[in-house]
């Protein structure tokens, strides 16, 4: 199967080049992956074909993600030259999980001489929610320490692509002050956790898919097709495989000033 000769060398000013979309060309190869929770997900998009592995694999990411990866491509018949993008859950999620899942990325990529597109944990939980038919959508997914990782998206139009509503979180389920709609879907694994809820949230009877528990590589490979074909998303060089670090961002805000 042929490399499509996809490029993200910058130009002279620095600038990646947009990528194609699906509809422009007929056979991607795309792989995708998830290790920033228990799951480790893998899925494969070679000419149409999706080859998968999504297994609860805990502390097991480090040992498994590359073997599991080479099979999925002996089974599809391809190489790692052929590779056209590689997705990869940029987070919010387990540290050692995050980390794992952008450098496997970043090293993949480079040498298949392919972009990468980081996506939003969260984001992908509340696309397979959307995949549902969910419009309005709350995820909360376990970040330890009594908290979670946190966000709201609505579904707009004919698109299935969740639109974020103010930004992620990392925080108390406590403090969250605002008040679901009667149609808001709940999806992630945080509404399984016994961490206190606000009172406009504790009153209500909250019912989570447990299949919409984590994120799904498929799923992820999915939203990243339509950010691109949609949206006009582009991807990115493999330096640029970053994770995101919310607990970091709060920790780092909440040190005291210098001289306070």
């Amino acid at each position: 199967m042929a490399h499509t000769g996809l490029s993200y060398e910058p130009d002279l000013c620095g600038r990646l080049p947009a990528f194609p979309t699906p509809a422009r060309y007929l056979v991607m190869n795309i792989l995708s992956i998830d290790t920033t929770a228990d799951l480790c997900s893998i899925a494969l998009d070679a000419g149409g074909n999706s080859f998968v592995f999504h297994e609860s694999r805990p502390r097991e990411h480090a040992k498994i993600l590359l073997p599991e990866i080479t099979r999925l491509f002996h089974e599809a018949g391809i190489k790692i030259q052929d590779l056209d993008l590689v997705v990869f859950g940029r987070g919010p999620g387990s540290f050692t999980g995050v980390r794992i899942a952008a450098s496997v990325a970043q090293g993949i990529a480079l040498a298949a001489g392919c972009p990468v597109f980081p996506v939003s944990t969260l984001q992908s939980v509340a696309f397979s929610a959307a995949k549902n038919g969910a419009r309005s959508i709350w995820v909360a997914l376990d970040a330890r320490m009594s908290e979670w990782y946190f966000a709201r998206y609505n579904i707009s139009g004919s698109s299935l692509v969740p639109e974020l509503i103010d930004q992620e979180q990392v925080l108390p389920p406590a403090q969250i002050s605002q008040t679901p709609e009667s149609e808001t879907t709940f999806c992630g694994n945080g509404w399984a956790t016994d961490y206190p809820l606000p009172e406009q949230l504790a009153e209500r009877t909250i019912s989570a898919d447990p299949l919409l528990g984590l994120p799904h590589a498929l799923h992820s490979l999915e939203l990243v097709k339509i950010l691109m074909s949609e949206k006009g998303e582009q991807a990115v060089a493999p330096e640029q495989a970053i994770p995101v670090y919310l607990r970091d961002k709060v920790t780092w805000d909440n040190k005291p000033k210098v001289g306070s």
